[in-house]
C-alpha cells in the first residue's frame, strides 16, 4: 500500500490489488482502514464505523487510487463531491475481445443481480449507470484490449457489470465472465483506477499513478 498524496485534510493512497478496502462481515483480515487509522487513529473519533475514513471504495481485486478523509467536513465535502460527480476518476482496463467503437458511451441501468447476489447485472429498472470508454490499444494476436475508462456514476461494480453486458469482459474477472490469465495473480482483475482530479478549498488536484506491472506482461506475450 503506497501513500502518493497526503495533507492535512486527506490522504490518497495507490491501493494494490488483494487489499480490502475496508472490513466485510465475512472476514477479518487487514484492510485499507487498519492502516488509515494507524497512521490517523482520530478519524476514529468521528468515522462511519468500520469505514472510518473512507470517501469511496475499489474492489478487492481492483488496485489504483483511493481518497481517505482525515478530517470531518472534508469527509463531507469529498462525499458530497463524488454525489455530484465533480470528482473525475478514470480507470484503465485489459479486456476480452474487441468494443464497437473506438470510443463510447455505456448507459445501461445496474441492480443486483437475482442469479448471483454478489454480482451486479443490466436491469430493467436498475440505476442508472453511465460509462465513457476509449480503446488505447487493440491486440489482433491476442484479442485483447487495452482501454480507458471514465465513471460518469460510480456504482457497484460498474465497470464489471458493464464489460460483462458488452461481451468483453476485464481480464482474469471470472465472477464476470472472464477466463482465468496465467499472467495475472488470483487476487486481481485487469482494472486499475488510475486518475482523479478534483477542486478542494480551492485549489486544484490532480492524481495519477501506473497499473500493476501485469499489464505490461499480458500485452508483451
Amino acid at each position: 500500500l503506497k501513500i502518493v498524496h497526503e495533507n492535512e485534510n486527506f490522504i490518497i493512497f495507490n491501493k494494490p490489488n488483494g487489499l480490502l478496502t475496508h472490513p466485510t462481515n465475512t472476514s477479518n483480515e487487514n484492510t485499507l482502514r487498519d492502516f488509515l487509522i494507524k497512521r490517523h487513529p482520530k478519524v476514529l473519533n468521528w468515522g462511519e464505523s468500520g469505514r472510518e475514513g473512507i470517501v469511496h471504495r475499489l474492489d478487492r481485486v481492483t488496485s489504483g487510487l483511493l481518497i481517505c478523509a482525515l478530517q470531518e467536513n472534508t469527509f463531507e465535502t469529498l462525499k458530497n463531491k463524488f454525489k455530484s460527480r465533480d470528482i473525475q476518476k478514470n480507470y484503465v482496463a485489459l479486456i476480452n475481445g474487441e468494443l464497437p467503437f473506438e470510443t463510447g458511451l455505456i448507459n445501461v441501468p445496474l441492480g443486483r443481480s437475482k442469479q448471483n447476489r454478489s454480482k451486479r447485472s443490466v436491469v430493467k429498472n436498475g440505476r442508472e449507470s453511465i460509462t465513457k470508454y476509449e480503446v488505447i490499444d487493440y491486440s489482433n494476436e491476442l484479442n485483447i484490449s487495452k482501454i480507458k475508462l471514465e465513471l460518469i456514476t460510480g456504482r457497484n461494480h460498474q465497470i464489471r457489470a458493464h464489460m460483462e453486458y458488452m461481451k468483453t469482459p476485464v481480464l482474469n474477472d471470472e465472477l464476470y465472465g472472464s477466463l482465468q490469465h496465467g499472467e495475472i495473480p488470483d487476487n486481481a482483475i485487469a482494472l486499475h483506477s488510475s486518475f482523479l482530479n478534483f477542486e478542494f478549498e480551492g485549489k486544484d488536484f490532480e492524481f495519477y499513478v501506473e497499473p500493476p506491472d501485469f499489464f505490461n506482461q499480458v500485452l508483451d506475450v
